[in-house]
């Protein structure tokens, strides 16, 4: 059986430095969320938010974990359970002390312990062995103002042993409705080749063109945007129209360069973020997936192509941004088929990826699309 087993990390503010990164800074990022999320403005964005920012806060807590001597506290795969049970019984007590948060910092630690005793004794959980080994693990980072890190590690109960999972095998077995079929799949990337071709052409001579990308599959459209927006040649910004009749901003071509050896440096420890296109279209896959884009409803309700495609752009540009000062991403972006989310979604990328050029590599986005019962990688973005 698969579960989860937890460990508990105290750490200074000292430790919580990391080369440039200062790991207490996303920790109060995600605090100031936390407020806001209360509050329920925009929920939907800050808790897409609050979740990328408390995977950066675990990736890094393991690395301290790897490279300093820091207090650690392993509890087994019931203490989850054990959390569970109390957020059932009493939801108000366990948001009072952040208990399904995976980090505290050492102001909040304190709260944390006296909220656990409480429930433990007032539910008759006094003798549970993870329960007081968590108590007096915050009990004694309190004591030391350290703050608290919860890792977490998958692990097969039958074995206890960690398990390992490919982020491409994960999703082979899914059951999906965004399938592609490959009929004329030669045919779909030459015709859209051929089109943006004839575009650029036209646009270098000054002659009206678009590309437009209605009722083409999305594969095609990501794949052939990736062979343009890295070859060589001058920069052109070309325009884009919907089937619609609805203009959608230009997208820059022939603006990148590949990354090389660079990129397999930085990328190659990093764990990968599964990230899903939109939400509410793939209710199965929602215990896969890290976080979702977009939002199904305020994507696709009511709205032109163009401004489908300008509510993607705005999004993925306003989260991208909002990545750059919290460490390296490798995100593995499992793409659905709506074209103007799509190509929303790319120029935004290519946009941030122009933006990164000139320093180190820090951001890595792997497209999978699922084509004749399986997921097949695309090429990656960096």
């Amino acid at each position: 059986m698969i579960k989860t087993r937890v460990l508990l990390v105290a750490v200074s503010d000292q430790d919580l430095k990391l080369e440039k990164l200062d790991l207490l800074v996303i920790m109060k990022r995600a605090l100031r969320i936390e407020e806001r999320m209360v509050k329920g403005v925009n929920i939907s964005d800050e808790q897409r938010r609050y979740h990328i920012l408390c995977d950066r806060i675990e990736y890094y807590g393991q690395e301290i974990v790897s490279l300093k001597e820091v207090r650690t506290c392993s509890l087994s795969t019931g203490y989850l359970d054990l959390l569970a049970f109390m957020l059932e019984k009493n939801a108000e007590a366990v948001h009072l002390g952040r208990l399904t948060a995976n980090f505290a910092t050492q102001d909040l630690v304190a709260k944390r312990g006296e909220v656990l005793q409480d429930l433990g004794r007032r539910m008759g959980l006094g003798e549970n062995d993870d329960l007081r080994k968590a108590i007096g693990f915050y009990q004694d980072a309190s004591k030391n103002k350290l703050n608290v890190i919860e890792l977490h590690e998958v692990v097969c109960e039958d074995v206890d042993a960690p398990v390992t999972h490919d982020v491409s095998k994960e999703f082979l077995a899914l059951r999906v409705r965004d399938g592609i079929v490959t009929e004329n799949e030669t045919n779909s990337f030459v015709a859209l080749r051929n089109q943006i071709k004839t575009v650029v052409t036209s646009v270098r001579s000054g002659i009206p063109a678009a590309i437009n990308f209605s009722d083409l599959r999305h594969d095609v459209i990501a794949e052939i945007l990736f062979e343009y927006v890295y070859n060589r040649g001058s920069k052109v910004l070309a325009p884009v129209m919907y089937a619609d009749g609805s203009k959608a901003s230009d997208f820059p071509l022939y603006c990148l360069r590949t990354r090389g050896k660079e990129a397999e440096f930085m990328f190659k420890e990093v764990p990968v973020l599964n990230v899903g296109m939109m939400s509410e279209r793939h209710p199965e896959l929602d215990p896969k997936i890290k976080i979702y884009w977009f939002r199904n409803q305020e994507i696709s309700i009511g709205k032109s192509a163009a401004e489908i495609d300008n509510v993607a752009y705005r999004k993925a540009k306003e989260l991208f941004e909002k990545m750059r000062d919290e460490g390296v991403y490798k995100i593995a972006y499992y793409q659905t088929g709506f074209q103007p989310a799509v190509v929303g979604f790319y120029r935004a990328l290519t946009e941030e990826l122009i933006y990164r050029a000139t320093s180190m590599a820090k951001l890595s986005v792997t497209p999978y699309y699922f084509i004749n019962g399986e997921y097949r990688v695309g090429k990656t973005w960096v």
